[in-house]
């Protein structure tokens, strides 16, 4: 049978316990779980407060994870056109988030539109579903951001916040020419990264233009050396997916 609400005079002061004890779910739930045994039943409970838990846990990763726009792996089309240059890899691989249990890098390279930043934000919501905590930036404003940090005494502070990561993900290195300061402590983020944790970097350009972003030989190589080193290189090509899409929407309005 079934718990029915409202009968016993109990019932508010049972909601108010839960409440006080931060068992949110339960106090919304309990009276509609199915009552065969007390076992059952409290299983049933502690099962409820679990996966509201475990719920909750994941948006709040999602949340610190400061995606611009969430994008899942179910969305996501592995194309001829996306290259693997690593033969012991594969999309399941990356799927399952092996690279970061083993402290891998991922590059991703191609021009404008072609799927990158959707494959990491997408593996990088999956990493929060897993229980990794992630923060996604863009290059311009994670520089930015050392800038001012490093301005104010606070660098050290930010860089230890970033050890608590699973994975770093640094999208669109190629975009904005970064400062030489800026560049420096970016390298210093990468390089305490290092075997310790992931980084997935989306990129427009090759290896040998980053130093028209980096602006300096020594700070360009390197980064490159710190990256490349445990890494998985993956190549798109192809045209932009959005321009297509936007084609695909004009012709279609063109012919109604």
């Amino acid at each position: 049978m079934t718990v029915s609400p409202g009968v016993n005079p109990l019932h508010n002061q049972i909601e108010g316990y839960m409440k006080q004890l931060r068992l949110g779910s339960l106090a919304k739930e309990w009276q509609s779980i199915d009552f065969k045994t007390r076992e059952q039943y409290l299983a049933d409970l502690l099962l409820l407060e679990l996966r509201e838990r475990e719920v909750n846990r994941i948006n709040r990763l999602v949340k610190g994870a400061a995606f611009p726009v969430i994008k899942s792996l179910a969305d996501f089309k592995w194309t001829g056109q996306i290259e693997i240059y690593d033969q012991d890899v594969s999309k399941e691989s990356l799927e399952c988030l092996d690279f970061i249990n083993d402290r891998e890098n991922l590059i991703f390279m191609g021009a404008v539109g072609t799927g990158k930043s959707h494959l990491a934000s997408a593996l990088a919501l999956k990493a929060c579903q897993n229980g990794h905590q992630v923060r996604f930036y863009t290059a311009a404003r994670l520089a930015n951001i050392l800038y001012e940090k490093n301005k104010k005494g606070q660098f050290e502070s930010f860089i230890k916040s970033l050890q608590k990561l699973g994975l770093l993900v640094i999208d669109e290195i190629g975009f904005v020419p970064l400062h030489m300061e800026a560049a420096e402590l970016l390298y210093q983020v990468i390089a305490d990264c290092y075997e310790r944790r992931s980084v997935i970097v989306t990129t427009n350009l090759e290896f040998s233009h980053w130093n028209t972003v980096f602006i300096g030989k020594k700070v360009t190589a390197a980064i490159i050396d710190r990256l490349v080193h445990h890494s998985h290189i993956l190549i798109f090509s192809g045209e932009s997916y959005r321009l297509a899409q936007s084609m695909k929407r004009a012709g279609k309005k063109v012919t109604e």
